[in-house]
């Protein structure tokens, strides 16, 4: 077995933890909620998982976070709410690893939206209509909370992204020797 792959995926699990936390923090912590509709920023560390580490990191990190958010908060876990959190990390990293490479900013924010679009704004709504019996029409608030909440993680992973330090930790440069 290669030391360096064991101690990279080390690395990334440990990184991807730290995202759940954070994601769980965001979300639960620091969150207005009106009950059906909730203003936080817990998907951001979802799509920073699934920028840095891929598609399915998102998605572990999102689905994750979404269960230990739930039982900490004392809710039973809903499968299609969780399947919601997971996919925005899913869909905003195959959008990020599959899009043209011409503009980072455009498949950032193509992969951003398209998360929350088949995340929040359709799987979500879903399960708050079929298990909770929200109406749809109540249900379509949800539309411009997820669209401003978007705009502000693409803006947020942008400035991310451009941090040096958080790159060099997230791809582990740190406490490497120089040759």
């Amino acid at each position: 077995m290669n030391p360096n792959h064991s101690s990279r995926s080390v690395r990334i699990l440990t990184f991807c933890a730290l995202l759940v936390a954070m994601s769980i923090v965001f979300s639960r912590v620091l969150s207005v909620s009106t009950g059906f509709l909730r203003f936080n920023l817990g998907s951001l560390p979802v799509v920073l998982a699934a920028v840095l580490y891929g598609p399915w990191a998102g998605f572990a990190v999102g689905a994750v976070a979404d269960v230990i958010g739930g039982v900490l908060a004392g809710y039973a876990v809903n499968p299609l709410i969780t399947l919601g959190a997971g996919s925005v990390g899913l869909v905003a990293g195959w959008c990020w690893r599959s899009l043209p490479a011409r503009s980072e900013a455009l498949r950032l924010g193509v992969g951003i939206l398209l998360g929350h679009v088949t995340g929040s704004m359709v799987l979500n709504s879903l399960a708050l209509h079929l298990f909770y019996g929200y109406a749809w029409a109540v249900l379509a608030a949800r539309v411009p909370n997820a669209l401003i909440l978007a705009g502000a993680e693409f803006v947020l992973v942008r400035i991310l992204l451009a941090n040096h330090a958080l790159m060099a930790a997230a791809r582990g440069a740190y406490g490497r020797r120089r040759s």
